[in-house]
């Protein structure tokens, strides 16, 4: 199975019988992106994006990336190609050491904070 973020909104989305244009509603994003979103393999969204989407289909930022990542069965050495950087790598390697409820306040936490530099 190939699953991307945008197929795994849908998914969800889909699950919980709501339209693009629900979504796109308590998202407060506009329903040409959330078609895009789904139905591109584009996946330039913004973390403040995603959080939106997540928010609105009752779930964790984390856990979108987690499942969409997850359905794509990517042997985990394939993360680590040429093209990824070295502290992302480590980042990541790290995240994999630590139970899942502590990786994912750990993300919650990290995006919290990427949100606040952002501002």
């Amino acid at each position: 199975m190939n699953i991307n973020l945008g197929e795994e909104i849908s998914r969800r989305r889909r699950e919980q019988k709501l339209t693009q244009e629900d979504l796109a509603e308590l998202s407060d994003l506009s329903v040409n992106f959330i078609s895009r979103v789904e139905r591109t393999k584009d996946q330039n969204i913004s973390i403040q994006k995603l959080d939106s989407i997540a928010k609105a289909l009752n779930i964790t930022t984390p856990d979108i990336i987690n499942n969409a990542y997850r359905a794509k069965k990517i042997k985990p050495e394939k993360i680590h190609d040429n093209n990824t950087p070295v502290f992302m790598k480590k980042v990541i390697n790290e995240l994999r050491k630590l139970p899942e409820p502590k990786a994912e306040r750990v993300c919650k936490s990290l995006i919290t904070l990427l949100k606040e530099m952002n501002n």
